[in-house]
């Protein structure tokens, strides 16, 4: 019981800042400090977007805009993190012939190549999970390769003078002293391919949550417009809060692998 009180409290607390927002939000528009036709109250957000949500539209939008980031997000993950085993285990040699390249080619930016992504892809659900591709890859692959090179040799040997074979050695010290940072590049990747997702949805698509968004900012419905603003970043919450808790659970698995029998 004490323990339920007391998470209840920190939600309250957590949620204190929203509310308070929320309110100055809905005076300031009721109020006419600020126009309400550019910045509609939130109760009036709110009803707009429960309409969208109730006759299925949003909830549309939305399924095709996860589809589309989880596709080039699983991509990413196949390539990068085997990618990235194999650049950390060989990282003195990868270091001087690879990675300066591949660095550069991180620092591109996803925008300007938007136009490249069309030209091979067209324009469609392939091009878009080309460029959650490309925007998820590089910290799934730095992550990886950090998380490689930093296993301590003594570990290593230790486990070799145990017995331990190749797969032993890579499933009970290797992959679980690599996983935080393999799990910290896979939080970043997924919010990266969460927004980038949207931003692409705005150039050359006719579904999803970034086109949904764009049409009805063009159609001047701006209370459904801000709502989707707020149900993207909802949705951005709720993505980092399930990846936190897998990482969780496979930190729990990670401590257990490292009892090499």
């Amino acid at each position: 019981m004490k323990q339920f009180g007391a998470k209840l409290k920190n939600i309250l607390y957590g949620s204190l800042s929203i509310i308070l927002f929320l309110l100055f939000w809905e005076v300031a528009s009721q109020t006419g400090l600020v126009i309400s036709a550019v910045v509609p109250p939130p109760t009036l957000v709110l009803d707009m977007t429960l309409m969208s949500a109730a006759s299925g539209e949003l909830f549309v939008h939305m399924l095709i805009s996860l589809r589309r980031a989880l596709s080039g997000f699983l991509l990413a993950m196949i390539v990068a993190i085997p990618a990235g085993f194999l650049l950390g285990a060989f990282y003195k040699t990868s270091e001087t012939a690879l990675l300066p390249f591949l660095r550069m080619l991180e620092k591109l930016n996803p925008f300007a190549l938007f136009p490249v992504f069309m030209i091979f892809f067209g324009i469609g659900d392939l091009e878009k999970a080309a460029v959650i591709f490309w925007v998820a890859q590089w910290p799934l692959l730095f992550n990886t390769i950090t998380g490689v090179k930093g296993i301590e040799l003594n570990m290593i040997k230790s486990a070799r003078s145990m017995g331990a074979n190749r797969k032993t050695l890579f499933f009970k010290v290797i992959l679980p002293w690599a996983l935080p940072n393999i799990f910290t590049g896979i939080k970043i990747s997924a919010q990266l391919a969460f927004f980038m997702i949207i931003a692409s949805e705005m150039i050359g698509s006719s579904k999803g949550l970034g086109w949904y968004y764009l049409s009805s900012s063009q159609s001047y419905q701006v209370p459904l417009m801000y709502g989707i603003i707020l149900f993207i970043a909802v949705l951005s919450v709720i993505i980092n809060v399930l990846f936190s808790k897998l990482e969780k659970h496979f930190l729990v698995w990670k401590e257990a692998s490292f009892q090499v029998n």
